[in-house]
Formats: C-alpha cells, structure tokens, sequence
C-alpha cells in the first residue's frame, strides 16, 4: 500500500520528465536526419557548396589559360574586331541608300531644273558627310566599349583565379595545344597528395555532380589534377567551409549520444508510470476529462491538424546551436506542449482500444453523430424538409435580391434592379403569406394542445385541406377522440371488473355457504344414519361445483395469459364432435331439447389440438343444455371450405338477452344473470382463447333469443 502510495505520488515529476524526454529525442532525431549527409568524413567534399566552388575554380583555370591565351589588354581580339567593322560597313552602306535627298536630287536632275540640281547636290553632300561621321564616331565608341569590358573581364577572371589559387592546387595538361597549365612547381606525385592534399580529384571524371565542367573539359581536350591541401596558403573559404562541416559532424556525434540517454531516460519512466498506474493519477484524469468535454470528431480534427503542425514543427525548428539562452527554453516547452497533448490523445485511444463501449459513448455525443441523427430526423419527413428548405433559399434569395436592388440603383443596372423588383414581389406576395399561414396553423396547433393536455377533450384544431401540418393537427384531433374513447372503454372496464367480482364473489359463497351450513348440521348428534348420507351427499355435489369454479377459473387464466402448451396434430374434427355429443347422450336424454347434428364430410381434418378442442366443444354443449328454451332445437352444422373448418351452434336463448354479445366472452358472464342455473360463466371465455391459440375464431351473433356461435379452424397452419 505504502508502494503505490509513493508511486502516485512520484508519479508527476516523472511524468514530466517523460514529456521533455520525448520532446528532446524527437528535436535530436528531426536534426540528425536532416543532417544525415553531415555524419560522413570530410562530408563537405561531396556536399554541392564544394561542388560548385569547384567547378567555378576548374572554369577559370580554363578561361584564364585557355581563352585568354592569347589576348593582348588595350585591343580586341581579331573574331570581335571583325565583327564590328562588317556592322561599320554595313551602317555606312545604308546611310547612303536610305537618304531622302537622292531621291529628290535624281528628279530634279530629270526636270532639267539646274539651280535646284545643284541646291540638292550641297544639300545631299553635306548630310551624308554628317550621318558618315556620326557611324564612324559610334564604330570608335563601340571599340573602345568592347576593349573596356574585354579587359575588365580578363583582369577579373585573373584575379579570381589567383585569389582561389590558395584554396586549390592545379596541374591541368592542355592536349590540344601541346601546353601545362599549374600553380605548383611539378606535377604532383601519389606520396606527394597522400601527405599534402586533404581531397583530390581529377577533371573530366564520371561525377555526375561536375557534368558542365566535365564536358568543357573534354571539348577542350583539358585534363588534369586538381587537390585541395591540408593547409592553405593564406585565407581560403573552401578550409573555412569545410571547418563548419567538420564541427557539424562533431555536433551530431554528441546529439547521438544525447539520444542514447534520452530513450534510456524514456524507457525507465514509461515501466515507472506503467507499474505505478499513472492512468489513475489525479492530475492525469482530470485532464482527460477536461479534454473529453471536447467532442470525440473535434478531437480527432484536431488530433490530426495539431499531429502535421506538430511534425513540420519538428522539422523546422532551430534548437541545437551556440549558446544556450532562453530560446532553448522556450522551444522545449512548446514541443513538450503538443507532446503533452499527444501522450494523452494516445493514452485515450488506447483505453478506448480496450473498452470498445467508451468509444462508442464518445462517439455518440459527438457532433458529427449529433448532426446526424438530426439530418435522419429532419429528413424522415421528405416533404416537411424541402418544404423547410425552399422556404429557407427563397428567403436568403430575397435579402440577396435587396441587397442587388441597392447596388444596381447606384450603378444603373436597369436589367438587375428589374429583376429584384418582381422577386421582392414574388416573395411578400407568395412565399411571405403561406409562411404567414403555416405560422398560423402552428399556432392554433400549439394552443389546441395546450388545452388537450389541461384536459379538455372537446378541443378541435381548425386544420387547412392539406399539408403535414393539416396533418398534425388531424392527428391531434384523433387523439382526443381515441382518448375519450379509451375513457369510455375504460369505465366500461371498471363497472365489468366490478360485476366480475362480483359474479366471482356469488358463485363461489353461494356452494361455499351450502358447504358451511351442511357441515353444521352433520355436527348435530341426533342424526340419523339416511341423513347423515343425504348431507355428505349433497357436501359432495357442493364441493364439486366448488372445484369446477376454481378449475375453469384457472384455465380462463392460463389461457388468457398464453401460457399453455399446444400438441398440434392431424384431428378429424367431424369425428371429434360426434365423440363429444355421444357423451352428453345422457344428459341429452333427460332434457327437453333436440340436436340436429349436419357434417357435409364423414372427414373433415385441421392441425388442432384435440384435448384443448375437446374442451371447446364441451363447453359450446354444456352451455346449449343450459341457456337453450325448453323442447326447441339445438342445430349443429360442420362444414369446410379450401382454407377453413366452419362448425356453427344455433339455439333459441331460454333467457332474454339485453346487453352486448361480445360481454358473454367476459369471465362469470351468463345469458342468466340471476345465476339460478349450474355453471361458471367462464365456459365461452376459455373456447374463446381454446381457439384462438390454434390459430382460429370464435363469434357470437344474437337476433332476439336466437343465438348463433361459430368457430372456425385453419386448415393450414
């Protein structure tokens, strides 16, 4: 106990060292992948800075001794000499036959007109002279330009070259023209370049990095070596570079080391805060709570939003550099921020991965789900929801439609501002009048249910010819007419549950009061033997008719409530009902009535029970012996269609029948309601359910004392 105490309590402390562990090994893991190249050995002689500081130095080896071989300052070179004296000529060639004035002279000279020939001639004299000198003045100004830029860029190429000349040495031999190109004194030997050169290489060569310097020199016909020493000759950018590189890699080292300890430091925390359930750490908890107020789709937005900003973030951050200030500081706890943050949205996937049901409570609250079930409701009413819809595009059209009238008034827009005008006119004359009336109709549809709920029943809504909301208030209207029904069906339930026990309560004190009284009277001493019999004879038939009434009563409820097995087989139900009435021959016998028994087949078969539909026929018997006027005639007929086996009772009611049909399948209900004759009152009622249960049905109809019952069985299950 005092363990765990100790470890919920360290529980924080280590687990913000995590946090800044993690954020530590992914700054130095993001660095040193970006610098990767930086790990090899003089890395810098295959980064492209030395590249190009190459090939740059390889191009003016070559323009320097190569190019300006022969060039002499002061003057042009004999190919742009050339070329600038033919554009001289040229020049001068078309002054003299692009001038106005041969023109003009050649026609005076057909006129014959000598005073304007020789007006002409000094004219035309004159103007050429003047074009020729200002040719030959931009020839001489262009030379002089040309010989300018010619020794500038010689003198620079130079002084490039000699500049460098410490950063590389050079032995380059010129095949084409028989001649050796050097800053050295001899050509280098291989012990000479293993103990003074730190990288060489020689020109052309396959690099592909090199391919420009590589093809001038093969067109040249140049090759040669070229080396940078271990120590240069005053002050060289490529030692200085390559100095930077080599404190880089130094650099990386050590951030390989600090990523060493840093997992180390991780993994010791993470079995820590595993052993010590730093789940259940208050601090933790409640801040998962806090972000779980946050719905789980947000989350998850955000979880990915805040994931990329936070892998670009580790991308470009500049965290490992000289010296330590508070920057350093600052980016730590930024990147421990987000990491913070992430840890918990992972801490929170997993308990989900784990109980699946929390995922799924998150996910229902969630906006997403939220909106959904809203869309699903909306759009359960098809109509109701484009209904909803137009009227809500009609209605920004028409601020739409305002806000264009006002622009065009202002910019003479004829065609838009006539547009706006019949919309607006459309809408206050249409779309605003039948939003008018649906309000309306809510509203008497919110007061009338008002009023249903303080219960007055007799409330109608005033509903429209058609529409959901016509609809809605039919509903409303049927349901105060269902609800005053169900009242009505409801007393009618009350005063037969009052006469049911009351029935109940008579039938059974009446054989229970006789048992009670006989009892007494066999309690007497003075008996004789003939009385003592004529007592428990009569104690007997009593407490028969008892268990008759607690027996049927139990079956109506057994068979009310379902709860009875059923043994479905083939039954020929014409030689069931012939079985029944022959054990009622008896009592038949004794009776006054006569029963006229009609089956149209000897056989006439349905998937029945036969025990529970002996019982239905038992009883249909028992009741015509009982309720049928004195020497009439029972009639019973059994017939079958493709479908169905229809047997029919009729008889003549020895009781006047002054109540509804449908009660006699009430329980304790009798066509003798003074209840003078034997029975239960529950025999029509256990048929009824007999039937039912098999998949039939059982009605009455009564015309005056004519009393009809028909049952009717499926054929087919």
């Amino acid at each position: 106990m005092d363990t765990k105490l100790k470890n919920k309590r360290f529980a924080v402390p280590v687990l913000i060292v995590l946090i800044l562990s993690i954020s530590l090994a992914l700054l130095t893991m993001a660095d040193l992948y970006h610098k990767r190249e930086n790990l090899q050995e003089d890395n810098y002689f295959q980064s492209s800075g030395f590249n190009r500081e190459l090939e740059t130095f390889a191009e003016l080896v070559k323009n320097v001794h190569v190019d300006y071989a022969d060039y002499t300052p002061g003057k042009l070179d004999e190919k742009t000499a050339n070329q600038l004296k033919k554009e001289h000529e040229e020049t001068l060639r078309s002054i003299k036959e692009d001038n106005q004035l041969s023109d003009m002279l050649e026609q005076a000279k057909k006129e014959g007109d000598h005073e304007k020939v020789a007006q002409l001639t000094e004219e035309y004299t004159r103007s050429l002279q003047e074009d020729i000198a200002k040719a030959t003045s931009h020839y001489q100004e262009q030379v002089n330009n040309r010989i300018a830029e010619r020794d500038a860029e010689y003198e620079e190429q130079k002084n490039s070259l000699t500049l460098r000349s410490g950063s590389f040495k050079y032995y380059v031999t010129d095949k084409k023209n028989n001649k050796v190109y050097t800053n050295l004194a001899q050509e280098p030997t291989d012990w000479e370049l293993a103990r003074y050169a730190r990288y060489t290489i020689n020109l052309p060569n396959t690099n592909g990095d090199l391919e420009s310097i590589n093809r001038t020199y093969q067109l040249n016909q140049l090759s040669g070596i070229f080396y940078v020493p271990k120590d240069p000759d005053g002050y060289s950018q490529v030692h200085a570079d390559a100095l930077y590189y080599d404190s880089i890699r130094e650099r990386l080292i050590a951030e390989f080391v600090l990523l060493t300890v840093t997992l180390l430091i991780i993994a010791f925390s993470f079995l820590y805060l595993r052993t010590g359930r730093a789940a259940e750490v208050p601090f933790v908890t409640k801040s998962m709570a806090l972000f779980r107020l946050i719905p789980l789709d947000i989350r998850m937005g955000l979880l990915f939003v805040l994931g990329i900003t936070y892998l670009i973030m580790l991308a470009n951050l500049r965290f490992f550099f000289f010296p330590i200030d508070g920057e350093h500081f600052f980016t730590l706890a930024f990147v421990s921020l987000f990491t913070a943050y992430l840890l918990l949205q992972l801490l929170e996937a997993r308990l989900m991965y784990k109980e699946p049901e929390r995922f799924l409570q998150q996910w229902q609250k969630s906006i997403f789900a939220r909106q959904r079930v809203l869309l699903q409701e909306s759009y359960a009413n098809r109509g109701m929801f484009f209904k909803v819809s137009m009227l809500f595009i009609l209605t920004v059209m028409f601020g739409m439609s305002v806000g264009f009238g006002f622009v065009s008034l202002f910019e003479g827009w004829g065609g838009l501002l006539l547009f706006s005008f019949l919309y607006g006119m459309f809408y206050m004359v249409v779309v605003f009048p039948y939003a008018l009336r649906r309000l309306g109709l809510m509203n008497r549809i919110m007061q009338g249910a008002s009023e249903m709920a303080g219960g007055n029943l007799n409330t109608t809504i005033q509903k429209v010819k058609k529409g959901k909301l016509s609809d809605l208030a039919h509903s409303l209207n049927n349901i105060t007419k269902g609800l005053k029904h169900a009242m009505e069906e409801q007393m009618k339930s009350e005063r037969m549950k009052s006469e049911l026990i009351t029935n109940v309560s008579h039938d059974l004190k009446t054989p229970l009061t006789s048992i009670i009284n006989y009892v007494t009277l066999l309690k007497q001493e003075d008996l004789t033997p003939e009385e003592r019999k004529n007592y428990v004879d009569v104690l007997d038939r009593k407490a028969d008719r008892l268990r008759v009434l607690i027996d049927d009563l139990f079956d109506a409820a057994k068979m009310s409530s379902g709860a009875v097995e059923l043994n479905i087989e083939q039954v020929n139900v014409a030689s069931l009902l012939n079985q029944s009435i022959a054990e009622f021959s008896d009592k038949i016998e004794q009776s006054t009535l006569t029963f006229r028994v009609t089956t149209e087949q000897p056989k006439i078969v349905a998937p029945l029970d036969g025990k529970k539909t002996w019982r239905v026929f038992e009883n249909l018997i028992g009741n015509a012996l009982k309720y049928s006027m004195p020497n009439t005639r029972v009639l019973i007929h059994l017939a079958e269609t493709q479908d169905e086996v229809i047997l029919t009772f009729k008889n003549v009611s020895a009781y006047e029948i002054d109540f509804d049909a449908q009660e006699l399948f009430e329980r304790f209900k009798r066509a003798d309601q003074s209840r003078h004759t034997e029975g239960s009152g529950l025999g029509l009622a256990i048929a009824k359910s007999i039937v039912e249960l098999q998949g039939g049905r059982l009605s009455i109809d009564i015309d005056g004392d004519y009393f009809k019952v028909m049952v009717v069985f499926r054929k087919h299950p």
